[in-house]
């Protein structure tokens, strides 16, 4: 095989480098760039990509599922004992206020549940609780399975009615989807799945362990509560579990709502997630872990949230999410709100090993979190577009691998934390921070670093500690723009320029160095590799045979009679 590298060849070298370095680039944007732009995703898109023939199908489901209620309520018989309603074939138990409530054995009773041999409870028809109602499903130890299966599953719908799933400390209430055909959980939510919600009214889960419920949209997702713009949803969480659902446990138009020793795990979407305009929801003690996108989320208007003591851990995206972007960018035919929403509070929360971020929130205002540990996510906490009093303090936040505390734009106030272990522990982009009393360890890159139009920033009394190009780095502010420094401790600090750090940081850092290195050096090396090799005698002067055609020297030996001539 030939050594010469043909023109050919050179450019599939060139071509491959270029794809290389994209990569690179590409790479390189990742790493430093904080995701300004929250990427809205389809809700069943969270973990895979949904085709648009399933996805077609399930929103026609949804669609179907929502005319069905709709029709049950304006049907509804004032007076009247329960009765089954057929649909187009579909059966529902419609569970009229009588003045007393129903319990499970009524649903046994009426004919929409079955006793199974293993002594479990099959919810064979859809159940709906009718306006004025209630159903309380009170059975510690019990099993309920709602069949879901692709002919068909049900839903227990409690509309502007009372709903209950209880069992007891130690002897939960067992929910969750069945499929007669597999003797197990349904697990595809291609055609549906079977799921429970309220409308409007309330609905308490207490000691209840429910799993693979729900698919698609939020009110169909697993456990939801629902309200209206007239009449919010209520309710409470207590002692349960929530996995391996659509959505663990979704509320929307919901006020007061109360979670409290609650785990939410393992769930295609967000473990728990409040939805538009859902305010005043307390989340104590609770736990969200390894779910498709957010362990714990909330947005569209929702505000007025408290997180105390919860852990979100390998969550996908962020283990708590937070947006208070206002309903509409300008004035709309709707009416939507302009203003931001805000009043969220972190106190003594677990935040790590989540895969972009810790924390996260947009557009908010009177943040604040405190005595909290954040740890081993790809950032730690990331504010963007914060308004005052936006505040972090007492909180450790460690082994995040870009940012420990990031500040995009808005205002927030930094006092008071550790930090440790990340490229920059803080960084303040584009906003007004008070950064004060802060403790910064093992920093890699900077200990702390304000860059852009970050006007009104002050960076004071912090100790600093780790090795990199800066400690302090503020070469990078908008031209005219002072950051006032005073009282930084900062003989903890190595500065490093040529360290294992900042090499290993070259290549993504100065991508186009490297494609004109290669551009311009392969074809030196090559034509420098085939000078320094010899020609074997006889051979062809070219490696290449396209470049001459070549006859071998004639061979004439001395002293012998050639014939036209004399010896």
């Amino acid at each position: 095989m030939s050594r010469i590298m043909t023109v050919p060849r050179l450019i599939a070298v060139v071509a491959l480098v270029l794809v290389a370095l994209g990569s690179v680039s590409l790479w390189s944007l990742s790493r430093h760039d904080d995701g300004r732009q929250e990427t809205r995703t389809v809700p069943a898109a969270a973990t895979t990509e949904v085709s648009r023939l399933h996805a077609e199908r399930q929103s026609a489901i949804l669609a179907e599922e929502d005319q069905r209620l709709l029709t049950l309520v304006a049907s509804v018989r004032p007076g009247s004992g329960p009765y089954i309603q057929d649909l187009g074939g579909t059966q529902t138990l419609v569970l009229t206020n009588g003045g007393l409530g129903y319990g499970l054995d009524d649903l046994i009773a009426f004919g929409a549940a079955e006793v199974q041999a293993d002594q479990s409870v099959l919810l064979t028809k859809n159940v709906f609780v009718a306006p004025g109602a209630r159903l309380v499903v009170d059975a510690p130890g019990a099993t309920l399975h709602l069949r879901s299966q692709p002919s068909g599953f049900v839903s227990l719908v409690a509309w502007k009615a009372d709903l209950v799933l209880s069992g007891t400390d130690g002897r939960p209430l067992t929910v969750s989807s069945w499929s007669t055909d597999e003797r197990g959980p349904d697990v595809d939510t291609v055609d549906g799945r079977a799921y429970v919600r309220s409308v409007s009214g309330d609905m308490d889960v207490r000691y209840a362990d429910v799993s693979g419920l729900g698919f698609w949209a939020g009110r169909t997702s697993g456990v939801a509560w629902t309200g209206s713009s007239s009449t919010e949803a209520t309710g409470q969480i207590i002692g349960s579990t929530f996995r391996k659902s659509h959505y663990g446990a979704f509320a929307s138009q919901g006020e007061g709502l109360i979670v409290r020793n609650s785990d939410f795990s393992g769930n295609a979407v967000d473990g728990l997630s409040l939805h538009r305009s859902t305010a005043e929801t307390a989340i104590e003690n609770a736990t969200a872990r390894g779910n498709g996108r957010h362990g714990f989320s909330a947005d569209q208007g929702s505000e007025s949230v408290t997180y105390t003591e919860v852990t979100a851990e390998k969550n996908a995206a962020y283990g708590v999410f937070f947006s208070g972007t206002p309903l509409s960018d300008g004035q709309s035919a709707g009416g939507a709100s302009l203003r931001a929403y805000g009043e969220v509070r972190i106190t003594g929360a677990v935040l790590r090993g989540n895969g972009k971020a810790g924390a996260r929130l947009v557009d908010s205002d009177d943040v604040r979190i405190s005595d909290t540990r954040v740890a081993e996510n790809t950032d730690g906490i990331v504010l963007v577009d914060t308004a005052a009093p936006t505040k972090i303090e007492n909180t450790t936040v460690a082994g995040n691998r870009r940012f420990g505390i990031s500040v995009s734009g808005g205002s927030a106030a930094i006092i008071g934390n550790k930090l440790s272990g990340s490229e920059t522990a803080i960084r303040v982009r584009d906003a007004a921070a008070e950064v004060a009393d802060n403790t910064v360890r093992e920093a890699t890159a900077h200990a702390i670093s304000v860059v852009g139009a970050a006007a009104d920033t002050s960076v004071e009394g912090n100790t600093i500690g780790g090795r990199g190009p800066s400690g302090l780095d503020v070469f990078r502010v908008d031209e005219g723009v002072s950051v006032e420094l005073s009282g930084n401790d900062e003989e903890g600090w190595t500065q490093d320029r040529d360290n294992w750090v900042y090499w290993s940081t070259f290549i993504p850092n100065h991508p186009m160095l490297l494609l004109w290195l290669l551009l311009l050096g392969v074809p030196l090396v090559l034509a420098a590799r085939a000078r320094r090799t010899p020609h074997a005698p006889g051979s062809k002067p070219y490696r290449d045979d396209i470049r001459r055609e070549w006859q071998p020297p004639a061979r004439i030996e001395v002293g012998r009679r050639v014939s036209g001539g004399r010896a």
